[in-house]
């Protein structure tokens, strides 16, 4: 179980489990497919454990916002698709120019997310459906979400390293777990 103090602790931490997650992603230990078997186990591990991160971090964050107890980030970490998701939103990003969600500022029905949205987005995804985009130069990292708001299906791609950014951007305060 993950023992921090702060947010930017969260976001530093949640970097370091994200690289690892990378790491074995394009297969630290084998570069033959299938994927070794310990690079699978340490993918779902470092998967869970930054879930654990993200989620106590979207809590945390949106609720200090909500009393007007930090400033807004106006930080741009992702687009967002409000309604009529489909499936194959998320290929599109993976089929993007190689820099994720930002090939897709400014096409029609994406727009920018920025990061008290995308907290809400975090918190209210479909696991199920979740899924994520690295590329191949390992400059980009996204998770991929969907779910559901008011019966309209919506679709988000969201930047883990800006999100990051935005959260040390913010002032420091605690988290509890």
């Amino acid at each position: 179980m993950w023992k921090r103090a702060r947010w930017h602790e969260c976001a530093e931490e949640l970097d370091q489990v994200c690289r690892s997650f990378r790491s074995a992603y394009w297969g630290r230990r084998s570069s033959s497919w299938p994927r070794h078997p310990d690079d699978v186990a340490e993918m779902q591990r470092s998967s869970i454990e930054g879930i654990k991160i993200l989620r106590a971090l979207a809590l945390a964050i949106r609720s200090e916002q909500d009393f007007d107890l930090i400033p807004s980030s106006l930080a741009v970490v992702g687009i967002l698709k409000k309604k009529d998701a489909q499936d194959n939103d998320a290929i599109q990003v993976k089929h993007s120019c190689g820099d994720g969600y930002r090939c897709l500022l400014g096409k029609k029905d994406y727009v920018p997310l920025k990061l008290r949205p995308a907290l809400n987005k975090i918190a209210h995804a479909d696991p199920s459906s979740a899924d994520f985009y690295i590329s191949p130069d390992n400059d980009t990292h996204e998770l991929l979400l969907y779910g559901e708001n008011h019966g309209e299906k919506w679709f988000a791609a969201i930047s883990i390293f800006d999100l990051i950014k935005a959260i040390k951007s913010l002032p420091d305060a605690s988290i509890e777990s």
